[in-house]
């Protein structure tokens, strides 16, 4: 067997075929809302700087939840003219990590649900508070939702932005609906966790600007099961594509952390990944290929983008590359501080 046909063709079919399959059974996988009385013990618990560079998202995404009725907090850097707000303290904030340890060290109830939501991102539909009822009585103890990009200002990061839709009904559905843990992370819009499980991770998990995935992490290495509600999350794109860069940039800090915690899952996709999308161009010479198929699924997904942006589909195939680039920048700048977007 020639070693050209052998690294060129074979291991990238074997690599392709392998995240073909995960995609596949995590398509399949149909999450419908349950059947169940929606739970009375939750509070939704909205995190922000509270700046003018938030404050008009904030704004939105507190009216979406009266317009649910949804019982929340605002946990929040600033004072803010809201009916619901809770100011942490200089000394206790500093990064999300440090303010929501402020409030579950102070707030937080063993025997109550906590959803947390960034301040750009809202439910669409109250689903989730059945799917806690059903999945908290089979022993579950954390959750999220389905993400649904919006509009900001930039049409292209928007159009990109469709990706993670995508990888939340087939990658991050296979994990949290079929293995039931959280081996890929978890998003921080609409984290559903049981208090007394959010008392006993948070508090000692350490300061990180990938909180949510490390505190999947934390799950993961306590065997703890996790579910996927059927309720889609409203999230808003950034509004520049410099922006789109640098949120996939802290991203990149997931990697030292699946690391850290030996998650071979997380870092064999991030690897997956990059030989599929390098040895996509070369395996053509020997025909049909699964690294080819791979590129056309995700180029249909940035095409689908491309349409609800109304942009030319060829413009978002050629940014699509900034997801690499983000990342790559986050390996080597290796980011501690978290970037606040703008959001207005």
């Amino acid at each position: 067997m020639a070693i050209d046909y052998l690294v060129f063709y074979l291991v990238p079919n074997l690599i392709g075929g392998f995240y073909a399959f995960i995609m596949a059974l995590g398509a399949v996988k149909r999450v419908r809302g349950r059947r169940a009385p929606p739970v009375e013990n939750y509070l939704v618990v909205v995190v922000t700087v509270g700046d003018g560079r938030v404050l008009p998202a904030l704004l939105e995404t507190v009216a979406q939840l009266e317009r649910l009725g949804l019982r929340y907090v605002v946990v929040s850097s600033r004072p803010l003219p809201l009916r619901s707000v809770l100011v942490v303290p200089p000394e206790e904030d500093g990064s999300k990590y440090r303010a929501v340890r402020w409030f579950v060290k102070n707030y937080a109830r063993p025997d109550v649900w906590y959803v947390f939501l960034d301040d750009d991102s809202y439910p669409l539909d109250t689903r989730f508070l059945s799917d806690i009822a059903y999945y908290g009585a089979r022993g579950y103890v954390a959750g999220n939702g389905v993400l649904v990009p919006r509009p900001g200002r930039s049409p292209l990061a928007y159009a990109l932005d469709w990706v993670r839709w995508f990888h939340d009904v087939t990658i991050y559905r296979f994990a949290m609906e079929l293995l039931r843990r959280p081996v890929f992370g978890m998003h921080g819009e609409l984290l559903i966790v049981r208090g007394d499980v959010l008392r006993e991770i948070w508090p000692a998990m350490g300061d990180t600007v990938t909180e949510d995935f490390r505190f999947a992490m934390e799950l993961l290495r306590r065997r703890y099961k996790t579910f996927q509600s059927a309720t889609r999350v409203s999230i808003r794109s950034p509004n520049s594509l410099a922006d789109f860069v640098r949120q996939r940039a802290r991203w990149a800090s997931a990697l030292r952390d699946a690391a850290r915690y030996r998650n071979t899952p997380y870092i064999g996709l991030i690897a997956a990944g990059f030989a599929l999308w390098t040895a996509a161009p070369s395996t053509w010479l020997y025909g049909p290929s699964t690294p080819l198929l791979i590129a056309t699924i995700y180029a249909a997904v940035y095409l689908y983008g491309s349409l609800k942006a109304r942009r030319y589909v060829l413009d978002v195939w050629l940014a699509s590359l900034l997801e690499l680039v983000g990342l790559a920048a986050g390996i080597v700048k290796k980011g501690k501080t978290f970037y606040i977007l703008d959001k207005t």
